[in-house]
């Protein structure tokens, strides 16, 4: 009798966790933003135009430093608020001594762009290239005061100290939006741009900007479900096989009609995921065991854009 009893409880929990995630991916079907392929580039993220209406800093966050579908998806979205949301500000999580030269290859087309990422590791990659390139040439058809800047807010002097890198790398950000009262856009880890301290357990730069702008910054997150990753180890780039967890938010985003897609955690129709804490795939740049981390969507990330299957970097030799 004892045995059935417990049977009859384990098959009643199983019944309203499939409920729940029945519920939680019929919403997400319903809401979520497709990003297919085909879509045409110039209106593919034109939802943005209204989603970020009023922002001053986006956070352009990644799953690890090492995917190509991360780096295009990215790139598309950085050239279309470039060309019709107005940002002229690109950020990314780099020295600054590593960016001053690029920046100077982007606005006056000075030095050999692949001699320049040479140092950039896993950002040394022909996408990340692909994208300078676009920028310098857009910039040639621009007046000064409305080229694209692009700047480093990382330093080595940071880390040595990872629980006050990121209130470092927020200030840079900050003093330099403030300095040239542009709109901007921060390219770097989910971990440094989520809003809240769910992810780390620690405020990450995202907190600190928010702390600075309120309702003005807007974060974010990608994630993915399984695939292969660029990773560094002694110096060298390797390449590394993976696949998210049962049970994580990765797993549910990747049974969705739809790959890539976009969602917005802001929806307040019924959202099945506000307050409700899980894990989404995280990889840095080195490979570790632990290959997850959770979020709360709403309040770590204002959006995150999925894809289901990913593959590494196409690094430059």
């Amino acid at each position: 009798m004892k045995i059935k009893t417990i049977f009859v409880f384990v098959l009643a929990v199983s019944s309203l966790l499939v409920h729940s995630q029945n519920k939680e991916l019929q919403w997400l079907n319903d809401n979520a933003i497709p990003l297919t392929e085909n879509s045409q580039s110039d209106k593919k993220f034109s939802f943005l135009d209204s989603e970020l209406k009023e922002k001053t800093i986006l956070g352009l966050g990644e799953a690890s430093h090492g995917t190509h579908e991360f780096y295009t998806q990215k790139a598309q979205i950085i050239k279309h608020l470039i060309t019709n949301s107005n940002y002229k500000l690109l950020g990314f999580e780099l020295t600054q001594a590593n960016i001053k030269p690029i920046n100077d290859y982007l606005q006056n087309g000075n030095g050999d762009l692949k001699a320049l990422m040479k140092s950039l590791m896993l950002y040394n990659a022909q996408e990340i290239f692909d994208l300078f390139q676009w920028i310098k040439e857009y910039n040639q058809g621009q007046t000064a005061a409305k080229k694209v800047i692009l700047f480093g807010f990382d330093s080595e002097d940071f880390w040595y100290d990872p629980l006050t890198r990121d209130k470092n790398m927020a200030e840079i950000i900050i003093k330099t939006q403030k300095n040239n009262a542009l709109k901007a856009i921060v390219w770097s880890h989910n971990v440094h741009i989520a809003k809240d301290k769910t992810m780390a357990e620690v405020e990450a730069m995202g907190g600190y900007l928010k702390q600075e702008l309120g309702a003005k910054y807007y974060a974010l997150g990608f994630d993915t479900y399984k695939g292969n990753v660029n990773v560094i180890a002694e110096g060298k780039i390797i390449k590394h096989s993976f696949e998210s967890g049962l049970g994580t938010f990765s797993e549910l985003f990747s049974k969705a009609k739809d790959s890539p897609f976009f969602l917005s955690f802001n929806l307040k129709n019924s959202n099945p995921f506000i307050q409700t804490k899980n894990k989404i795939t995280n990889i840095y740049s080195v490979w570790t065991n632990d290959r997850a981390l959770p979020i709360l969507p709403g309040s770590d990330f204002d959006a995150i854009v999925f894809i289901r299957e990913t593959t590494a970097s196409l690094i430059i030799e």
